[in-house]
Parts: structure tokens; sequence; C-alpha cells
């Protein structure tokens, strides 16, 4: 696991007439853990993103359709985090 919580998004345009597809994985570090779960940090960004997402408290995957709000996902992903660990 990484040295400070990480998130990615990874955007696949829309081909025509087909919804795009935003892929999104967290990972944060055990001494982050009673601050910050990857699984609830993920899914606050793939709810913004129309989509799903969990997993654990030191890694999380998921993803969501709308292309047009990933830079709103990251600016909540970035908020909530700080907010956690401060």
């Amino acid at each position: 696991c990484p040295r400070a919580a990480v998130m990615l998004l990874s955007v696949v345009e829309p081909a025509s007439g087909e919804p795009g597809k935003v892929a999104v994985v967290a990972a944060v570090p055990s001494a982050l853990h009673g601050k910050l779960k990857a699984g609830d940090w993920l899914r606050d960004a793939t709810a913004i993103l129309g989509g799903k997402g969990g997993g654990k408290a030191d890694s999380a995957q998921g993803g969501g359709t709308d292309t047009t709000k990933v830079k709103e996902a990251i600016v909540a992903a970035r908020t909530g985090a700080l907010k956690a660990i401060m």
C-alpha cells in the first residue's frame, strides 16, 4: 500500500451512441485507516459519476458513466480526503 492516500480515475470517452465510462481505484495506507477508508472515499466520488464501488479500508474500486463530472468528482475526493485527515 502507498505511503499516501491515492485515488486514480481513468476515463474512456463515449463512442458514437454509447455511454462513456470512468474507472476509479483508491488506496489508503494503514496509518490513515482511522480517519480515511478507501471504500467510503471511493463511493463518494463514484456517486458523483453516476456509478458505485466499494472495497475495504486499504483499497477499493468502482466506476461510473458520467464522464462530464470527472472534475467535480476529483474536487469532491480531494476535499473529502482533506477533511477526513485534518
